[in-house]
């Protein structure tokens, strides 16, 4: 029976954590939550796995590995934006400009995951960073009383690999690399 729980997504530089954390300082002031993302454990969500039996652990990691992956390539990240209410948001998040590479990494995971027996997601796919969830209380930087420019703000960044993660819900930070998959420009290294 699997118990630990995985999920694929793109890891944050270390200046983009740093940048990131100050505007939970500034979100702080504004708003409380039930959770705040660690720093550290800031990225952009490419598959939730969920439960993961051993073999099927080995299997997506096996593919993951061989596969030929996009270049590096960079993407803009930000306004912030927010799930659930304007004003209350129950997520508030960094959006991510969807970019092709970004798309096609998205697709071939989903269809590796497929054929190693997970379900394919029916959502539509909306790429973001994760700052706070679970809204307590206060009124978002982002509704029209309040309008912070600190959010509005736009970042790049470059993608040069992703991971796949396991969930340690207890721990904080709470997202361990169980591998990691670097693009290489020029093709496989």
């Amino acid at each position: 029976m699997a118990t630990n729980h995985y999920f694929i997504g793109v890891p944050l530089q270390k200046e983009k954590q740093d940048e990131f954390a100050d505007l939970q300082k500034i979100l702080r002031q504004e708003m409380t939550y039930k959770t705040w993302t660690h720093p550290e454990d800031f990225h952009i969500t490419l598959k939730f796995l969920g439960a993961c039996t051993t073999e099927q652990l080995a299997a997506i990691e096996k593919e993951l590995q061989k596969k030929s992956w996009p270049d590096p390539f960079e993407l803009e990240l930000g306004p912030a934006a927010s799930f659930g209410k304007k004003d209350q948001p129950r997520v508030f998040h960094l959006s991510v400009k969807e970019a092709s590479p970004l798309a096609r990494i998205k697709k071939e995971i989903e269809q590796l995951c497929e054929q190693v027996g997970f379900e394919k997601e029916d959502r539509t796919y909306k790429p973001h960073i994760t700052l706070a969830k679970k809204w307590v209380s206060g009124l978002s930087p982002l509704s029209a009383e309040k309008v912070n420019d600190h959010f509005l703000k736009t970042y790049s960044m470059d993608v040069d690999r992703f991971c796949l993660y396991q969930i340690h819900p207890q721990q904080s930070p709470k997202y361990e690399v169980v591998c990691e998959v670097n693009l290489y420009s020029g093709g496989e290294a």
